[in-house]
């Protein structure tokens, strides 16, 4: 059961580094002033992504959050 765990938190820290490229590239999207919509973050999805931080127990998780 132990290597389950050690599989999601690979999961988890690898998805955490993704988002956090992702959202780092949306925010040089919307540095220009012709930028496209698409690329805004909604207040719903950063509230959420917050809320999953606060529960996560991973330090490693939450430090590349």
């Amino acid at each position: 059961m132990e290597h389950v765990n050690d599989a999601n938190d690979k999961v988890r820290r690898k998805s955490m580094a993704a988002l956090g490229e992702y959202l780092f590239y949306a925010a040089t999207q919307l540095d220009d002033e012709q930028a496209d919509p698409i690329w805004e973050i909604s207040d719903d999805a950063i509230n959420c992504i917050i809320q999953l931080i606060s529960e996560e127990n991973d330090s490693i998780v939450k430090f590349y959050a």
